[in-house]
């Protein structure tokens, strides 16, 4: 008697759980990765809608800043996240944002926060600066 069909049987049981647990873990790693990107650069963007003011300080338009990161969150389409708040501040110009990012797959559901907060450089007033 062979026990070639215990062997795959028992492959079967153990190995194929295990690599879809894995597989859902690199597609829950690369939403994050994604996620966090996506909104490093929208509210990068958000931040930089502003303008110097006499003094030559940056002041922002909360309200446009916000937009803004909307906007381009909006068309990012990242399956599972969630974008939960946004909020500007004029002067520095600051943008925070918080996002959470579902997966759900054989492990249950993954679920993640990612707080993140960007602001423009001071002291650049022309182009080419």
């Amino acid at each position: 008697m062979s026990l070639l069909p215990f062997l795959a049987l028992y492959i079967a049981i153990v190995f194929a759980p295990l690599t879809a647990a894995i597989r859902d873990l690199m597609v829950h790693q690369i939403r994050i990765e994604r996620t966090r990107a996506v909104l490093n650069l929208a509210l990068r963007d958000g931040a930089q809608v502003s303008a110097p003011d006499a003094r030559g300080h940056l002041v922002g338009d909360p309200a446009a800043m916000e937009a803004r990161v909307w906007e381009i969150w909006a068309g990012a389409r990242i399956p599972g996240a969630v974008l939960e708040e946004v909020s500007c501040t004029p002067a520095p110009p600051t943008c925070h944002a918080r996002v959470r990012v579902t997966t759900r797959g054989l492990l249950g559901t993954l679920s993640a926060r990612i707080a993140v907060e960007a602001n423009v450089l001071e002291g650049i007033t022309r182009e080419g600066q």
